[in-house]
């Protein structure tokens, strides 16, 4: 094994094909810029003796950078010959003056240099690859085994709740919490890619609370994101999109009571170091305490939960519809 550029590579490996070689555009490069360089060589006349060979590097180059190791050797070893034969005099013959030794040497140490350094950051390249597909993999895994934990979690709590009566105290915790885990699900079942992360936010929102009001049979409900060119880590955006998904199931359950349709609108930007998020509804604005349901309660204290993992701060806004505020650090 040997080391380039901090990349071990397996001396084994190194005329093998990796799947981004095209070699019939390394072929097709290489015979271009081959091209190039002897209308160069043959315009320049005199002027190329002694630099001549260099005009051939690009081809080489090129071609490995395209067709692989392969193909950029056979483009050098070609361009090698016609190098050595009609590129120093005496012109078409091997013969070489000793003045042009060093020439050729520094030819033929700069081409295998190129073409090392090509296919070590080739090989890099394709190993970062796999792992990334193999991340990508192991995600879809965990996301399968956590998915099938949530939905032994919820038919426990549904057994539990069925063996209660309908008004028993502990039926309603149980509800609540049947509630809350769809809503884990929901927000889970959104973040099933790694690359989730790279997706615009704004976007992202969208669909998730697209699904929400799908989910809760509330057609009318309009929903509005806007949101800056902003990216989170997978942990943080998990945090987020549960606040998001809380103020939004709050909004459908008590700001439109009486009422077939609605406006919701989430904004998040970023303003003096910190992000700023909220969640306004077009509703009656906020209960006051001593009318609180107790699943509103419910739901303030879980979103409170989330914005102290964000280390943000929380507020409520009434007026005309309800706001909830949570500012947190960048």
């Amino acid at each position: 094994m040997a080391e380039g550029l901090g990349f071990p590579v397996k001396a084994s490996s190194i005329l093998q094909p990796l799947p981004r070689d095209r070699p019939l555009r390394g072929i097709a490069a290489g015979i271009g810029l081959f091209g190039l360089a002897a209308v160069a060589r043959w315009q320049l006349g005199g002027l190329a003796e002694g630099f001549g060979p260099m005009l051939l590097l690009p081809a080489i180059l090129l071609a490995g950078l395209l067709g692989g190791i392969r193909v950029g050797l056979g483009v050098s070893v070609v361009c090698f010959l016609i190098a050595w034969t009609w590129f120093f005099p005496p012109y078409g013959t091997f013969i070489l003056e000793p003045r042009y030794a060093v020439t050729i040497a520094a030819f033929i140490l700069t081409a295998v240099l190129q073409l090392y350094i090509i296919r070590v950051l080739k090989l890099a390249i394709n190993d970062l690859s796999l792992a990334e597909q193999r991340s990508a993999t192991l995600f879809r895994e965990l996301q399968h085994r956590v998915a099938n934990n949530l939905q032994v979690v919820a038919g426990v709590l549904r057994k539990e709740r069925k063996a209660l009566d309908r008004d028993h105290p502990g039926a309603f915790a149980l509800e609540k919490a049947l509630e809350r885990l769809d809503l884990m699900v929901r927000v889970h079942r959104s973040l099933n890619s790694p690359t989730i992360v790279e997706l615009p936010i704004g976007d992202y929102l969208q669909d998730l609370g697209e699904d929400l009001i799908r989910a809760s049979n509330s057609p009318m409900v309009q929903l509005t994101v806007a949101a800056g060119p902003i990216k989170l880590d997978v942990e943080r955006l998990m945090s987020l999109s549960m606040i998001v998904a809380e103020a939004i199931t709050n909004a459908l359950k008590h700001a439109f009571q009486g009422r077939s349709d609605g406006t919701i609108a989430v904004h998040l930007s970023a303003e003096g170091g910190a992000y700023i998020l909220t969640v306004r509804d077009d509703g009656p604005g906020l209960l006051p305490p001593s009318g609180q349901a107790k699943g509103q309660s419910l739901g303030r204290d879980i979103i409170e939960s989330l914005v102290a993992q964000l280390r943000g701060k929380l507020s409520f806004e009434g007026g005309s519809g309800a706001t909830v505020r949570v500012v947190f650090p960048i």
